[in-house]
């Protein structure tokens, strides 16, 4: 290398992407979904056709992955290690403007009025992980809490989002919750039986027979 001459690591330049293959074979395949469907079709994760689910789950992580670019964080050290642990380089997201990539398309919005709903018909932001819309979308939101308390979010879940969340009753920690409610429902049965010990006996004795 001639002396003087910067490298490409350097001028910050790491070259192309380690997954540029498998980001360009997905590039094809959301043009090729988007030749089947109207203009303006919007994609869901929650689609029976798994072919449409795995689309959009590359669409949120173009999503995910520009939005970490333009989290601000005021440590400098952070940032450094923000911008190599990039999971998509500038030349991508140029090419995702040149085919019309659905920038205003906001996965956290649609998430966040499901759950506004959610609470209103259930009474809490609870949500079971079994839950098919929402179940994903609230355990990563702690799990991005978890990652901000531990010093290590270079996430999206920005202040406001929290502040949004917790507007709602929104609960972070869902454990201490489980376990009141299980000693609740031991409590519960206990006492059952302490009350009703002849009848459980009887119940017992009859099923032995």
């Amino acid at each position: 290398m001639a002396r003087g001459r910067k490298s490409r690591a350097e001028q910050g330049d790491s070259g192309p992407s380690p997954n540029a293959d498998n980001w360009n074979s997905s590039l094809h395949k959301f043009l090729l979904f988007r030749t089947t469907k109207k203009r303006g079709y919007i994609p869901s994760l929650d689609s029976q056709d798994a072919n449409e689910r795995s689309v959009v789950e590359w669409i949120k992580e173009q999503h995910d992955a520009i939005e970490k670019i333009h989290v601000k964080d005021s440590n400098s050290a952070r940032q450094l290690r923000s911008r190599r642990q990039q999971t998509i380089t500038e030349d991508q997201i140029a090419v995702l403007k040149s085919v019309n990539f659905p920038f205003e398309y906001n996965f956290w919005e649609e998430k966040f009025t499901a759950l506004q709903a959610y609470k209103e018909k259930n009474g809490d932001c609870l949500v079971p992980q079994s839950h098919k819309e929402l179940g994903h979308f609230v355990n990563n939101q702690r799990r991005l809490k978890k990652q901000i308390v531990n010093g290590k979010s270079l996430g999206t879940l920005t202040a406001e989002r929290i502040e949004r969340l917790e507007k709602i009753g929104f609960v972070w920690e869902v454990r201490a919750n489980a376990d009141e409610a299980f000693n609740n429902n031991l409590q519960e049965v206990i006492e059952f039986q302490a009350t009703n010990e002849g009848f459980v006996n009887g119940f017992q004795s009859s099923e032995l027979q």
